[in-house]
């Protein structure tokens, strides 16, 4: 943010093709051909695909009106580079999450720029897209343009980058000048600052499900155009994994079990009983609680204080009669920003000024403070650190342990495999395999969800 000027520094110097940069300011920042991709969406969401790949003022007529036909057709030619089948005059906020990202990606290097900084571009790509970004951003630096990638996704790194640097804490830890010596290990250990060890994703998953309670059943889930049939039992103490391919509809069976959209026809039964309103405040009365895979839309009250997001789902737990204790919140927000290393100034602070990695852990907090009997979990990590990745990791686990049930939608495959029991496979809208404890590996995963079962 000080490289493209949105922050001003309180000392140092920085240069481009060695000239002093003397103003701070995106606008001046730009005219030098200085370009960044923030890990949280900034996407003009009622304008179109093309309007939000280009300035209007690019396309001007002499006659002062915009050439939109010339716009498309140069919008049409960028989103080849990603092969999205998208069109040009589509409306942004019809798309989904990952093509949104893509979009504003598209935003930056689709123009002719000395340097262009993404900070986690891949946190909402699948692995087709973001190995499609990896070859577009080569081809990029070829052509002499410079790139700062920021990423906590290690292999991503270690594969692209020339040279290496780490930063903890808001301080340079170091710099690796030859990426042919350095390990996975090593960059690890130097971002954690300790031994990492990865004993967390090799636990044992040897769960009988003969004397275990089914918390949750869906039977018979469908939308139109979205899930079809889709039926599973969700156990007490278990996490079930589910995963699938961009458009194969399980982002929106997340939604729909927990009422944010309304189903066509299927029932729900928590612990043997029916609910027969499936809405986001019946199911919270119910136990359940869900985590949303957008933090800075639905996941948080960016404007409000930290310990007021925490506050939210647990008012019965920190007031009396009308008023509020703030000694009680205190103590909850106390215990939970230590309970995931959140690193914050205050209680007051607000989530807009944290990182995207402490935003998401304040989350994840949220959802804990009330005690829930159930989790649904979109996206657990996006966008987090190593540690704060292996806290998040060790807390799902931990709710497990006390005999909660979790279910957990994730892209990011090696993570789902590490924490999940059981792992349900969703492909063209339907439910397509189901993978248990040690059958569970990357191959047959995506064996299932690509369409080609692998035994």
């Amino acid at each position: 943010k000080i490289i493209k000027g949105e922050y001003f520094p309180d000392s140092g110097n920085i240069r481009l093709n060695g000239e002093l940069i003397k103003e701070y300011s995106p606008s001046y920042s730009r005219k030098l051909g200085i370009e960044i991709v923030h890990q949280e969406l900034a996407v003009f969401e009622n304008m179109t695909v093309a309007e939000n790949i280009f300035p209007a003022s690019d396309f001007l007529t002499k006659y002062g009106q915009i050439n939109f036909q010339k716009m498309n057709k140069m919008a049409a030619e960028s989103l080849k580079m990603f092969d999205l089948d998208v069109k040009p005059d589509e409306k942004v906020e019809n798309l989904s999450l990952a093509k949104q990202q893509m979009v504003e990606i598209l935003r930056a290097i689709s123009r002719k720029k000395n340097v262009i900084m993404l900070d986690e571009p891949t946190s909402g790509l699948k692995s087709k897209e973001a190995n499609q970004l990896m070859k577009i951003l080569l081809q990029l630096k070829e052509k002499g343009i410079t790139i700062i990638y920021i990423s906590h996704r290690i292999p991503e790194v270690m594969s692209l980058s020339d040279r290496i640097t780490v930063l903890k804490d808001g301080q340079f830890i170091q710099t690796y000048d030859n990426n042919k010596e350095l390990t996975e290990k090593k960059l690890i250990s130097s971002m954690v600052g300790r031994e990492f060890s990865k004993t967390l994703y090799n636990r044992k998953k040897e769960i009988t499900y003969v004397e275990r309670k089914i918390f949750l059943s869906i039977s018979d889930f469908s939308k139109h155009k979205s899930i079809q049939n889709i039926s599973f039992d969700l156990y007490k103490g278990e996490v079930l994994g589910i995963f699938g391919l961009e458009g194969s509809g399980v982002h929106d069976l997340s939604r729909l079990i927990f009422g944010l959209e309304k189903h066509d026809k299927g029932n729900m039964y928590i612990e043997g009983r029916q609910i027969k309103k499936i809405t986001p405040g019946e199911l919270i009365k119910q136990g359940i609680i869900y985590l949303n895979n957008n933090r800075k839309q639905a996941g948080l009250l960016l404007d409000m204080s930290a310990s007021d997001n925490i506050a939210l789902t647990m008012l019965k737990n920190v007031s009396r009669s009308f008023f509020i204790s703030r000694k009680k919140l205190l103590e909850f927000t106390k215990h939970f920003i230590g309970l995931f290393s959140i690193v914050i100034p205050s209680m007051g602070t607000t989530p807009r000024k944290l990182s995207g990695g402490n935003q998401q852990k304040l989350m994840m907090a949220v959802c804990l403070a009330p005690d829930p009997e159930c989790l649904i979990i979109n996206e657990p990590t996006r966008g987090v650190d190593v540690g704060a990745k292996v806290e998040i990791h060790k807390s799902i686990l931990a709710l497990a342990k006390k005999g909660k049930s979790l279910l957990v939608f994730s892209s990011e495959l090696p993570e789902l495999i590490s924490l999940s029991d059981r792992i349900l496979i969703i492909k063209n809208n339907q439910l397509v395999g189901e993978l248990t404890g040690k059958n569970i590996t990357e191959e047959k995963v995506m064996g299932y969800a690509a369409g080609s079962r692998i035994n």
